[in-house]
């Protein structure tokens, strides 16, 4: 019995050659007038699967429908020359046309390095085919920007698509002409099997050096046994969720269709002071952004051991950066700078220190510090324009 199964189960594996064709032929429009007969054929194959798609684990032998395999065939209108067009699996032709006597293919489909020797490495999913005539005879891939440009709207019949606009009718060539859902994301992100370049994000602003300040304790409260703090009342100790809200008001993405292009200062006339900290359309992790009357920026990994802080105006200008080193750690707990205490008022900065530790989503606090430090006085140099555009 069990030599019967594992027999099924090689079977299965090496089966995968059913298809399921389907012929048609349609009646094409060229940019000229023309009208061509095109055969256009698509075959399914059905895929055996004896393993788990995911954890790669044996599973019950099944069948499923693979992605499309498109092909085409038709006569060159000048010299009746039949041509043909065979496809790889989840390539869509979409647009066919003969431009000075050439031959060109559109076809729309994931950017990939396994298909890359055919159809080139496009920045948009649109892959621009050339034929060329020989004995053989070749579809060559072609650079959008030398693609003709008559090459833009979609003669070929499509099956109906919910691929959020991955796909459209009028073939884009930018990323402005291009109404796809998650095209940020296409334009950003890289995965494993993708053959474009990474992206480099854009200089950052260079901020000044922060000047190191000696804060004074004004108070020290030693919790034994620990102060607990949960749920609400531990979001109060450590959000500020007025002055953080705020913040949305303040700021906007440089480019709202680029998320790698960093974020601006809403209220800069000018339009072109970059926000710190802000490499992609979000503010670094392990930074705070409070907005008052001033913007503050509170970094905690910028330099080790040291709580640095940063006063803009609204508009943009850098007012100050100022730093204080950690005080003294209790073993075993963290010590981190309590948010919503942080204020500025007659020249000093006020702030609390809380010494804490989760404990199965209580929070233990072993030490409360009140705490005041001397505004600087010496304004920073300006912030480097290298980044501003």
């Amino acid at each position: 019995m069990i030599f019967r199964i594992m027999a099924l189960l090689a079977l299965c594996a090496i089966c995968v050659s059913a298809m399921g064709t389907e012929s048609t032929i349609e009646e094409v429009a060229l940019h000229d007038g023309r009208h061509i007969k095109v055969e256009r054929t698509v075959k399914r194959p059905t895929e055996f699967k004896i393993l788990d798609p995911f954890f790669g684990l044996p599973i019950m032998p099944r069948t499923e429908t693979g992605g499309p395999i498109f092909s085409l065939k038709f006569n060159h209108p000048n010299t009746q020359k039949t041509i043909t067009w065979q496809g790889e699996q989840y390539y869509t032709p979409v647009l066919l046309d003969i431009v000075n006597g050439v031959p060109y293919l559109v076809i729309n489909g994931q950017i990939s390095k396994q298909t890359e020797a055919i159809y080139g490495c496009p920045e948009l999913p649109y892959f621009y085919l050339k034929y060329e005539p020989g004995f053989f005879g070749k579809w060559v891939p072609v650079p959008a920007e030398k693609a003709p440009d008559v090459l833009r709207i979609s003669n070929l019949s499509q099956d109906s698509r919910n691929d959020g606009g991955f796909f459209q009718k009028i073939i884009p060539r930018t990323y402005e002409e291009w109404n796809y859902q998650f095209k940020n994301e296409h334009l950003n992100e890289r995965k494993v099997w993708d053959c474009r370049h990474p992206r480099k994000p854009p200089q950052q602003a260079t901020l000044p050096t922060a000047i190191e300040g000696i804060p004074e304790i004004l108070e020290t409260t030693n919790y034994t046994p620990d102060r607990i703090a949960i749920a609400e009342e531990w979001t109060g100790f450590v959000f500020d969720l007025k002055r953080e809200g705020e913040c949305k008001k303040l700021f906007r993405p440089t480019d709202p269709n680029d998320c790698m292009q960093g974020q601006r200062f809403v209220k800069d006339s000018t339009g072109k002071k970059p926000a710190p900290y802000s490499p992609s359309a979000q503010f670094n992790m392990g930074v705070r952004v409070l907005c008052d009357k001033y913007v503050w920026f509170v970094a905690h990994q910028e330099e080790r051991g040291k709580i640095v802080i940063s006063k803009f105006t609204i508009t943009g200008d850098l007012l100050y950066r100022t730093s204080f080193r950690n005080p003294d750690p209790i073993e075993s707990f963290v010590g981190y700078i309590r948010i919503p205490s942080l204020r500025s008022e007659e020249g000093y900065l006020y702030f609390d220190w809380l010494d804490f530790r989760d404990i199965n989503r209580e929070w233990h606090i072993k030490r409360w510090l009140r705490m005041r430090m001397k505004e600087s006085d010496k304004p920073n140099p300006s912030i480097n324009s290298d980044a501003t555009r």
